[in-house]
């Protein structure tokens, strides 16, 4: 895998509008994509960073910004999400939706601070090494 010798932390920040979210969810294709993901692999990832946005965002534009950490290392990309605005109305009901989608996708998600940050790992299957 080049360009990615141990790992590397990309933040991104956007106002908190839905139609900012496809900008996370070009860059993790970008980055799976470069870090030895499978075409499969980086569709699940960009469905998944999608989702979380679309929970944190209460399916509605919000004040504030989301902040989008990627951890990249060898075979494997972390991705925490988090909206510094208060928790949103709903009823938990996008966010079980979403834990089930991600569960599926990328497996174990962490969801902290009151439903404020959504975090999640994936680890490519096709690493070599």
């Amino acid at each position: 895998m080049e360009g990615v010798t141990s790992r590397d932390t990309i933040r991104m920040t956007i106002p908190a509008l839905l139609a900012y979210v496809r900008l996370p969810r070009v860059a993790i294709a970008g980055l799976a994509t470069r870090s030895g993901f499978s075409y499969d692999e980086v569709e699940d990832l960009r469905l998944a960073v999608g989702e979380v946005c679309q929970v944190l965002l209460d399916g509605a534009d919000r004040d504030g910004t989301l902040t989008i950490d990627f951890t990249v290392a060898r075979g494997t990309l972390g991705v925490e999400v988090a909206i510094d605005a208060p928790p949103g109305r709903h009823d938990g009901l996008a966010e079980r939706l979403a834990e089930q989608i991600l569960d599926a996708t990328v497996g174990k998600v962490e969801i902290d601070d009151d439903g404020r940050r959504i975090s999640f790992s994936m680890s490519s299957t096709d690493d070599d090494e």
